[in-house]
C-alpha cells in the first residue's frame, strides 16, 4: 500500500542514479516520433524507428562522456573506435527502439507521480537527506532540460526498464550452483607467511655488457622509439576571463528572481490507517468511519489502531507511521488531504487507489528561505561563472580568426589574450604520456599535428574545443620519425632488467630452499601472525596465492606451500587450519540474485532479439560498423 509502494520504489533509485543521472540512457533525448521520421540516410530500421547515424553519434557521445567519468585519467578518446565498440553502440541503439516501440504499442506508462517520486528520492539529489530543489535546478541546468522534460524522460526509460528487467531477473539459477559459489567464496584458511622478496638481491646480481648487448639484439623491437612530435599550445577558457567585477546589485537581483532554489519546501510528517475496499466498499467505508471516531475521540491509541487495523503492512508496524514527506511524493487525494490539515489533525475516511484512509498529521516543518546574506557567496560565485563563460563566448571566435590568420605563429593569440604558451614533448600519435594532458592534448588534437598542415606546412592547428568551453591551437616545434633507440642510450635500463629478471630466479632458488626446510624442521621463525584468508577477504595477499592456499585440501592440514608471485616474490605460506561458513538464506538470495542477473543476460539479450525479429529489422548500410569512413558510401 502507500508505505510499501514507497518502498518498492528503492530499486528504482539504481535506474536513476546509474542510467538517468549521470548521462541518460542512449536516446532518451529523442522522441519517439522523432526516431521514427528520422528515416533519411538510415544505417538500420526496427520496425518503424530508422536509427541514423546521427543518433549513433549522439549515443556515441554519451559513451564516451559515461567513460570519461568512470575511468578518469585512464580515459582515451578513440575507447570506441573500433568495430566492436561500434557494433555495440548499434545494438543498444536497435534493443532501445525495439523497447521503444512495444512500450507505445502495448500502452506501458510510468505514472508521472512515480517519475516525480523517483527524481525527488535520488541520491545524487539530497542535501542534508532531503531532496534539494536546489541541486535539481543545477543538474537541469547542466543537462540543457526543463523539468517537465526531464520528468518525460524518466517516465519513458522507467517503462523501458520495467519491460527488460524481469526477464533477466526470472533466470532459475539451481540452489547448488549458488551454494557452490558460496563456499568458493567464503572458504577459508588459517595462514601464516613467509616472503622472499626478488628485490633483496638485485643489488648482488650482475650483468655483463656481453648479456645486455645479447639481449638487446634478441629484443630490437622493443627499442623502437616511436614516431613523435614535440608541440606547443594554447589553451583559452572561461578561467582567462574570471577577473570580473562583481556589481552587488545584479547579485541581489538575481536572489530574488531564483529564491525558490535557496527555499525549502514544506514536508509533513503523517501515520495512517488503510482499510482496504474488499468485497464490499460500504462496509469498509463504514469501518473506517468508525475507526476514524475511536482515533478522535483518543488520538493517543492512533498507533495502536493502526497496528491492529491497518492494510498496509509496512507502516502498521510502525503504528502507521509514514515519516516525513513533501507533496508529489504521495497519490493525489491522500496528499491534499493531508497539507490541507493542521498539525495534530485527524482526518478522514481519505478514498484513493488503495481504499480508505484515517490520516493522522503529527508534525510539520514548515518551508524556508535561506537569506541573501548566508547565499551572497555562492551566488557570487556563480556570477564569476557566467559572466566569464559569456566573455569567453564572446572572444572565442576571435582567437580562432588569429589563430588561423597568422598560420605560422602562436605568439600573437597568447600576446592578444594574456596566455602561456606551453610545450609538451614527445607526443605520438597514441598522444602523450602525461594523464594531467590528456584531456588537452587529447585524440583531436593529436590528430591535429599529425596531419599535412602541421607536420608538413609547419602551421597552426585550427582552434579545436576539447572539452566544454575550453579551446586549444597547437603548432608542431620538432618531428622525430620512429627509430631504433642505440644501444648505449638504452643499456642501462637493460640491465636493470636482467638484473630483476636474476633476482627473481634467486628468489625462487631461496624461496624452495626455505620450503624444503621449513618441511622439515617446522620451524616458523620470521613468519608472519596468524590470519584467516579466503577468496573474499584476502587481507590484501596476492591472488594467485590466495587461491593456491584455499585451494590446498582441507583434509590435508596443516600443510607448506610455496608460489611466486607477480613481481618476482616468492611465498612461502603455513596453513594451518581450514574453516567453512554456512550460508545464511539473506546471503543466498544475494547471491542468487547476482548470478541471476549474469545468467539472465543471455535470456535478456534473446528477448530483445525476439522483439526486433517480431517488428522486423532492414539493415540499410551493412558496412557501418566496419569503417567509418564508409558510412556514406552507397551499397
Amino acid at each position: 500500500m502507500l508505505q510499501a509502494f514507497r518502498e518498492h520504489k528503492r530499486w528504482l533509485m539504481f535506474i536513476a542514479m546509474v542510467l538517468i543521472i549521470p548521462s541518460f540512457v542512449v536516446t532518451g533525448i529523442y522522441s519517439y516520433n522523432r526516431m521514427i521520421d528520422s528515416s533519411d540516410n538510415a544505417i538500420v530500421k526496427v520496425g518503424e524507428v530508422a536509427i541514423t547515424p546521427e543518433m549513433f553519434d549522439n549515443a556515441k557521445r554519451q559513451q564516451l562522456e559515461r567513460l570519461r567519468q568512470q575511468l578518469g585519467d585512464a580515459f582515451r578518446a578513440n575507447m570506441l573506435e573500433n568495430e566492436q565498440a561500434r557494433e555495440d553502440i548499434l545494438r543498444m541503439l536497435m534493443d532501445d527502439a525495439a523497447v521503444t516501440q512495444t512500450i507505445a504499442k502495448n500502452y506501458i506508462a510510468v505514472s508521472e507521480a512515480d517519475a516525480i517520486a523517483l527524481i525527488k528520492s535520488a541520491e545524487g539529489l539530497m542535501q542534508n537527506g532531503k531532496f534539494s530543489p536546489e541541486l535539481y535546478a543545477q543538474f537541469l541546468q547542466s543537462q540543457g532540460k526543463s523539468d517537465q522534460q526531464f520528468v518525460a524522460e524518466v517516465q519513458r526509460d522507467l517503462a523501458k526498464e520495467a519491460l527488460v528487467a524481469g526477464v533477466a531477473a526470472t533466470y532459475p539459477v539451481p540452489k547448488a550452483i549458488v551454494q557452490q559459489m558460496h563456499e568458493i567464496l567464503t572458504e577459508e584458511r588459517l595462514v601464516r607467511t613467509y616472503i622472499v622478496n626478488a628485490t633483496d638481491y638485485v643489488d648482488q646480481m650482475t650483468v655483463t655488457d656481453e648479456e645486455a648487448k645479447a639481449y638487446y639484439d634478441a629484443n630490437k623491437q622493443s627499442f623502437l622509439s616511436p614516431e613523435h612530435v614535440k608541440a606547443q599550445y594554447v589553451v583559452l577558457s572561461p578561467e582567462n576571463f574570471r577577473n570580473v567585477n562583481v556589481n552587488p546589485d545584479d547579485l541581489k537581483a538575481y536572489y530574488e528572481q531564483n529564491k525558490n532554489r535557496w527555499t525549502t519546501p514544506e514536508q509533513r510528517r503523517a501515520s495512517h490507517i488503510l482499510i482496504e475496499f474488499g468485497n464490499d466498499k460500504a462496509a469498509s467505508r463504514k469501518k473506517a468511519e468508525e475507526l476514524m471516531a475511536e482515533a478522535k475521540a483518543d488520538p493517543t491509541k492512533f498507533a495502536e489502531l493502526a497496528e491492529k487495523n491497518s492494510a498496509d503492512p509496512g507502516s502498521a508496524a510502525a503504528g502507521g507511521d509514514l515519516s516525513y514527506f513533501g507533496r508529489g511524493m504521495m497519490t493525489k487525494p491522500f496528499e491534499d488531504a493531508v497539507f490541507a490539515a493542521k498539525k495534530g489533525d485527524i482526518v478522514g475516511p481519505i478514498e484513493t487507489e488503495f481504499g480508505y484512509h484515517i490520516i493522522y498529521v503529527t508534525d510539520v516543518q514548515e518551508s524556508a528561505v535561506k537569506p541573501y546574506e548566508a547565499v551572497k557567496t555562492e551566488i557570487e560565485r556563480e556570477y564569476v561563472e557566467q559572466m566569464s563563460i559569456r566573455l569567453f563566448s564572446e572572444k572565442a571566435e576571435e582567437f580562432t580568426n588569429i589563430v588561423y590568420e597568422q598560420a605560422d605563429t602562436l605568439e600573437p593569440a597568447a600576446e592578444k589574450f594574456g596566455l602561456k604558451l606551453e610545450t609538451v614533448d614527445f607526443v605520438t600519435r597514441e598522444g602523450v604520456k602525461d594523464p594531467e594532458l590528456r584531456s588537452i592534448i587529447n585524440d583531436q588534437v593529436v590528430e591535429a599535428l599529425f596531419g599535412s598542415e602541421c607536420l608538413k606546412e609547419k602551421q597552426n592547428s585550427s582552434a579545436m574545443e576539447v572539452r566544454a568551453n575550453t579551446l586549444v591551437a597547437a603548432r608542431v616545434l620538432d618531428y622525430q620519425p620512429t627509430h631504433e633507440e642505440p644501444f648505449e642510450k638504452v643499456r642501462a635500463s637493460i640491465i636493470e632488467t636482467l638484473k630483476l629478471q636474476k633476482a627473481t630466479a634467486k628468489a625462487l632458488e631461496v624461496g624452495q630452499a626455505k620450503l624444503a626446510e621449513v618441511r622439515e624442521s617446522k620451524n616458523l621463525d620470521g613468519f608472519s601472525a596468524e590470519t584467516w584468508v579466503s577468496r573474499r577477504d584476502p587481507k590484501g595477499q596476492p591472488e594467485a596465492l590466495v587461491n593456491a592456499e584455499v585451494s590446498h585440501p582441507d583434509t590435508k592440514l596443516p600443510a607448506y606451500i610455496g608460489k611466486q608471485v607477480d613481481g618476482g616474490a616468492y611465498i612461502i605460506s603455513y596453513i594451518s587450519e581450514a574453516k567453512k561458513h554456512p550460508a545464511h538464506e539473506q546471503e543466498l538470495a544475494g547471491l542468487q540474485r547476482e548470478l541471476t542477473s549474469i545468467y539472465g543476460e543471455a535470456d535478456r539479450m534473446g528477448y530483445l532479439e525476439a522483439l526486433e525479429k517480431a517488428l522486423g529489422v532492414e539493415v540499410l548500410k551493412p558496412n557501418f560498423t566496419k569503417d567509418a569512413e564508409k558510412e556514406e558510401a552507397p551499397l
